[in-house]
């Protein structure tokens, strides 16, 4: 026979490598709830079992679980319970008919063994794969039988010689009390959670995991809430399986979701209708409504933290999957045009709306009227030309921030009960600029304190669903914009990637108009809330400890002061504050 004829079949020293390295693996994975107190050891049996049975039944099947009655009586009499069967019943639905195991995944599994995937063995990899993740998962269940157990080294008798204790002759483990694994799964009151105790759906996983990395420090509550949503949209788009069960195929398929899927599309809303009914509802795709790169870089960030504390806490092997490794290219143009600032002629716009200079009401604040009401609609892009904060950094104030009869009238930017800060650097104090005096900040403020307003702007925070920000951009930055379209003359501006000029462009606006030669442009990160840049910035030049505040909020209001005042024109107008559910509109 010509040598081709061999290449479609692995050599036995080959099948001898995959399979030993997925029983070592297999073992691995399968004894960790064995030394989790919170999991007893009849459950960590029961879960053995089950899987066992679940990849022999993919053996049998070519890579897909079924369980029909056939398999079901075969089982049966092999001694498996009415437990044991509902069980795997559950978990070979869990897998939807598909394969187990799917060809990506495959050579995942294979790379991590250190056997090198080939196309051409696909099918026999996948048979022997199933069929060494059977009998690893059987050996796991001897775990505690005395003939491991009293070895010194279970885990290394299980490798070596467990093939003995899952002979067919005694396929059934025997323990310490004489009952079975499967005797013992009717016993056990509390069922295998998520399908498998070894293997939990990733939804359950989601929450815990995520909690971790926040208390660990590496994520904000803020950024632990976006990583949340965005895992939970992952298991929404690709489906809740076994944790396992997942591959590099899937974390790639959604990012083509998240390509495809435009911005506009708030998720947390739809996620309750199936990702292939809801997808057909998406708006058109178009250049302004799709995803930036970096966006998508973010989020696959977010994923790889993600993926890096699954892999500590050992729900995933080591390299399980990359999801940084499908990152898009940003290109240095897409760098610089991911925020594009507005001209002064736009701000100046804005501050001539019927928001200011008199509008005909609650839901009717761009129409031109004869009355002007103080609110977040009134305040938030005054705060965001004057002052330069972040767009949730002024909608989540606390009429406490601000501090009038003690020196320079300042306001602080700290983390409060609603209010997550980008990073520690976003902490810090800020003078008031003079124009936001004049018309009224300090009524307004302390009209809201005697009200028992601990929130200042209140109207953002009853929404259950949007909040702070995202209240303030549906239901009044959005108008704004659209109303400054309508107006003669005016042109949104623009990124090349088509992405239009929002609210945080007000301060990038402000920055850039900061950008000076004569303006200290370590001040201008103190303002910012960026960090300082150099050693000497950073670690000597300490104005606050050296000088007081005091000095630090004068330095600060004189660079404040070099902004374009684009609300010079405002007349001040007599404090006007509607009821908090009409706020805002």
């Amino acid at each position: 026979m010509e040598l081709d004829g061999f290449i479609k079949v692995r050599s036995a020293s080959e099948v001898k490598d995959v399979i030993n390295g997925v029983i070592d693996l297999t073992l691995g994975i399968a004894t960790q709830g064995y030394f989790d107190p919170r999991t007893s050891s009849e459950q960590v049996d029961t879960a053995c079992l089950v899987n066992a049975d679940f990849h022999d039944l993919a053996a049998r099947h070519g890579g897909i679980a079924v369980l029909d009655e056939a398999e079901e009586t075969r089982l049966r009499d092999d001694g498996r319970d009415s437990a044991h069967i509902d069980h795997l019943r559950r978990l070979v639905r869990s897998a939807g008919g598909g394969l187990v195991i799917s060809d990506a995944n495959l050579r995942i599994r294979l790379d991590h063994i250190g056997v090198r995937p080939l196309v051409e063995t696909t099918a026999q990899d996948r048979l022997l794969m199933h069929r060494a993740i059977s009998e690893g998962q059987r050996r796991a269940a001897f775990f505690n039988d005395p003939r491991a157990a009293g070895h010194g080294d279970p885990l290394g008798f299980l490798l070596t010689q467990g093939g003995s204790l899952t002979a067919p002759s005694q396929s059934t483990p025997s323990k310490p009390d004489g009952r079975s694994p499967t005797q013992k799964s009717a016993t056990v009151a509390a069922p295998i959670q998520q399908n498998l105790a070894l293997s939990p759906l990733l939804s359950s996983l989601i929450d815990p995991i995520i909690n971790n990395i926040v208390r660990a420090g590496n994520w904000t509550e803020g950024v632990g809430d976006d990583a949340r949503r965005l895992m939970k949209q992952f298991v929404w788009t690709i489906g809740d399986k076994p944790c396992l069960e997942y591959s590099q195929a899937d974390v790639a398929s959604f990012r083509d979701a998240l390509w495809t899927m435009p911005k506009t599309v708030r998720v947390k809303s739809i996620w309750h209708t199936p990702y292939d009914e809801a997808v057909r509802t998406f708006p058109k795709l178009t250049d302004a409504n799709k995803r930036a790169n970096k966006t998508l870089n973010k989020d696959l960030s977010y994923m790889s933290t993600f993926t890096k504390e699954m892999v500590a806490v050992g729900h995933w092997p080591k390299n399980f999957i990359n999801p940084l490794g499908l990152a898009a290219t940003v290109t240095r143009q897409q760098k610089s045009s991911g925020r594009i600032p507005w001209k002064p002629m736009h701000m100046e716009a804005m501050f001539r709306s019927p928001i200011y200079l008199g509008n005909a009401g609650s839901q009717r604040r761009l129409k031109d009227g004869r009355v002007v009401y103080h609110d977040a609609a009134y305040w938030m892009p005054l705060l965001g030309a004057y002052q330069l904060g972040r767009r949730d950094e002024h909608a989540g104030h606390n009429t406490s921030d601000f501090i009038f009869d003690q020196g320079t009238p300042h306001m602080l930017i700290y983390p409060n009960e609603v209010r997550e800060l980008k990073s520690e650097g976003s902490a810090r104090f800020l003078p008031i600029h003079p124009r936001l005096l004049e018309l009224g900040i300090r009524e307004f403020v302390e009209a809201a304190a005697r009200r028992g307003e601990k929130l200042l702007f209140p109207e953002l925070w009853l929404n259950a669903v949007k909040k702070g920000g995202d209240q303030y951009y549906g239901v009044s930055w959005r108008k704004l914009v659209d109303w400054l379209r309508d107006q003669p003359g005016i042109i949104i501006p623009r990124t090349s990637t088509g992405k239009e000029a929002d609210f945080h462009s007000i301060r990038s606006t402000g920055l850039s108009q900061l950008d000076r030669a004569d303006i200290n442009q370590n001040i201008v990160a103190d303002i910012a809330g960026h960090s300082r840049e150099g050693t000497t910035a950073r670690s000597y030049q300490n104005l606050l400890e050296s000088g007081g505040l005091e000095d630090v909020l004068q330095e600060r209001l004189k660079v404040l002061v070099r902004l374009p005042d684009y609300a010079a024109n405002l007349q001040r107008h007599p404090l006007n504050v509607m009821h908090v559910k009409v706020r805002t509109r």
